[in-house]
């Protein structure tokens, strides 16, 4: 048989809170309104020094993780590639030209890239974001290099001396297999 016990509960201990002088809504269980002024009092009373250096710091993280951002689209080019396969299709020739542009492009966008992370404020010191701009375009430049692998493994580029001249014969090979 099944029980038929109630549940009760006893509200009537429970403290109320008090409205707030503001006039606002009520403060949150537990919120102390003189430890929350003392702490912002003691937060802006910090120096202005600390704060350009917790600024400084912290634009110079992200313009890592900015510089840094190229990389992870390597390897998903690099299966993008595998992918296409090595043989002269029109496929794998618009994936190799994709490969090849995107960090063309993204080189030659660099300053613009960069340019909202060394917003010089009123009164606060430039940030010098030469490592990270040189992070970037050597990545990049990587993702150049791979592309131009990719296009000499295709036999796209001319590397034999037969490429360049009408009158030497091209390479003959004694012997084929199909």
């Amino acid at each position: 048989m099944p029980s038929t016990a109630r549940v009760y509960a006893d509200f009537t201990s429970l403290t109320k809170h008090k409205p707030t002088s503001r006039g606002g809504p009520i403060d949150p269980h537990g919120f102390d309104a003189s430890l929350a002024s003392s702490a912002s009092a003691s937060l802006s009373s910090g120096s202005a020094h600390k704060d350009d250096q917790t600024d400084a710091m912290l634009r110079a993280k992200k313009a890592w993780e900015v510089a840094m951002g190229p990389a992870k689209t390597l390897p998903m080019q690099a299966f993008m590639a595998w992918m296409s396969g090595t043989g002269v299709s029109i496929f794998s020739i618009l994936i190799t030209a994709m490969i090849l542009m995107t960090p063309l492009r993204t080189i030659m966008t660099v300053q613009q890239t960069f340019a909202p992370l060394e917003r010089v404020a009123k009164g606060r010191p430039a940030l010098d974001l030469t490592m990270q701009k040189a992070a970037f375009v050597a990545i990049n430049i990587a993702g150049v290099l791979f592309a131009v692998y990719r296009l000499s493994i295709m036999g796209l580029l001319p590397t034999a001396s037969s490429d360049w001249l009408a009158f030497i014969p091209a390479k003959t090979y004694p012997e084929l297999s199909f």
